[in-house]
C-alpha cells in the first residue's frame, strides 16, 4: 500500500541525508511529518501519542542514516516503522491498563474513589520511578519477568545465564522498588504484586 507518491529524486535525497546532509533530512522530515501524523493518528487517535511516535520513528531514520540507500522502498520502511511502534504503544498501554485493573480490585471499598485515585497516581509513579533506576541487567529482568511475561526459563535462556542468576537479579529488584515505598508498605506490596504476577 502506498500512502503518498514519492519525493522527485528521492534515491539521491537518501545518499545525501546518508553522508550526514542535515538540510536533506530536513526536506524528507518536512515531506513524510503531516502523512505519517494522519495515518498514526487515524489509528490511535491521540495527538500527544501521534506526535511522540512520528518523533521516534523519524529520529531513529537519522541515527541509521547511514542504512538508507540499501532500503528498496523508503517509503514502506518508513510506515513499517510507524506501525512496528504503533504495536509497540498498544502493548505498553495494555500493560498499564492491567495493572490498574488489578491493584483497583486488591483496594478496600471505599467511598471517596477520587481520593485513592490520587493516593493510587502518586505510588504508581513512584513504583515506575523506582524501576528506572534500577541497574540495567537488573531492569531488563524484572521488565522481562512483568511486561514480556516470560518464566524465570525463558529469561535465562534469552540471557544465557542461569535460572538461579535470573531468580536473584529479579528478587533484588523487587526489594529495591519495595524500598523505595517503605514508607508506604500496603501499596509497595500491591503495585510489586501486580507487576511481578508472572512470576515463575
Amino acid at each position: 500500500m502506498k500512502y503518498t507518491s514519492r519525493i522527485v529524486d528521492e534515491k539521491n535525497l537518501l545518499q545525501l541525508i546518508s553522508e550526514g546532509d542535515r538540510p536533506s533530512y530536513a526536506i524528507l522530515y518536512t515531506h513524510y511529518y503531516p502523512l505519517l501524523y494522519r495515518f498514526i493518528y487515524f489509528i490511535c487517535q491521540s495527538q500527544e501519542d501521534t506526535e511522540e511516535i512520528i518523533q521516534e520513528v523519524l529520529l531513529k531514520i537519522w541515527e541509521k542514516r547511514a542504512v538508507l540507500i540499501t532500503i528498496a522502498s523508503f517509503e514502506d520502511y518508513l510506515f513499517r516503522m510507524a506501525k512496528n511502534k504503533l504495536v509497540d504503544m498498544t502493548r505498553r498501554q495494555a500493560t498499564k491498563l492491567k495493572m490498574v485493573q488489578q491493584v483497583a480490585r486488591q483496594l478496600p471499598e471505599a467511598d471517596d474513589r477520587t481520593e485513592k485515585d490520587l493516593i493510587y497516581s502518586l505510588y504508581y509513579k513512584t513504583a515506575i520511578t523506582a524501576i528506572e533506576q534500577l541497574p540495567a541487567r537488573k531492569k531488563a529482568i524484572f521488565l522481562m519477568s512483568a511486561q514480556e511475561e516470560m518464566t524465570l526459563d525463558e529469561i535465562a535462556r534469552a540471557l544465557n545465564i542461569s535460572r538461579s542468576a535470573v531468580k536473584k537479579q529479579l528478587y533484588a529488584a523487587i526489594r529495591f522498588i519495595k524500598e523505595q515505598l517503605k514508607d508506604h508498605a500496603e501499596w509497595a506490596t500491591v503495585v510489586v504484586l501486580c507487576y511481578c504476577q508472572y512470576l515463575r
